[in-house]
């Protein structure tokens, strides 16, 4: 279960709006991507927040060819690693290093209250629009109104219909 103090800590991100909020469960992704970037979903095996480390099992991360599997990946700032505990299920954007691998740029508890969820995918979109915009390839808006990957469960609607997140 997640402690107290991460469940504290998710709160006042999600107040904050940072980068770190929590979301909620019940939300699939088939790990397409954001604005170019590639996306995940899976559960933290740890967290190592002094080095910015976090183990994740994950599926499927089609966009960059990548089977289900665990693996650590390095976390950047602005994400508060401090906000999650090992058990609690994630979706993550990732950004391309220079080195070749890839870091977590942006990542969202899905063990959170909706409220949460919806402040947590603003700053998923925000995020994934200044790193494409930083890497000279901007990302409008609109071209995130399907959020590639993104399933809310068995309603159709929904998943066609992110204005709910912009």
């Amino acid at each position: 279960m997640i402690r107290k103090s991460s469940l504290i800590a998710a709160a006042i991100s999600a107040l904050a709006l940072s980068p770190a909020v929590a979301v909620q469960a019940e939300h699939k992704m088939e790990h397409g991507g954001y604005c170019g970037l590639p996306a995940g979903e899976g559960t933290l095996n740890a967290v190592d927040v002094r080095k910015s480390k976090a183990n994740i099992s994950h599926k499927p991360i089609e966009s960059i060819g990548w089977g289900e599997m665990t693996m650590d990946f390095a976390v950047l700032k602005p994400v508060d690693l401090a906000a999650f505990a090992a058990g609690e299920r994630v979706h993550f954007l990732l950004e391309a290093q220079k080195d070749t691998s890839y870091a977590v740029a942006m990542m969202c508890s899905l063990d959170a209250d909706e409220g949460a969820h919806e402040a947590c995918m603003a700053q998923m979109h925000d995020a994934a629009m200044k790193i494409a915009e930083d890497a000279g390839k901007p990302c409008a808006m609109g071209d995130m109104d399907r959020m590639k990957g993104m399933d809310h469960g068995d309603d159709a609607e929904a998943s066609e219909d992110h204005s709910g997140h912009h």
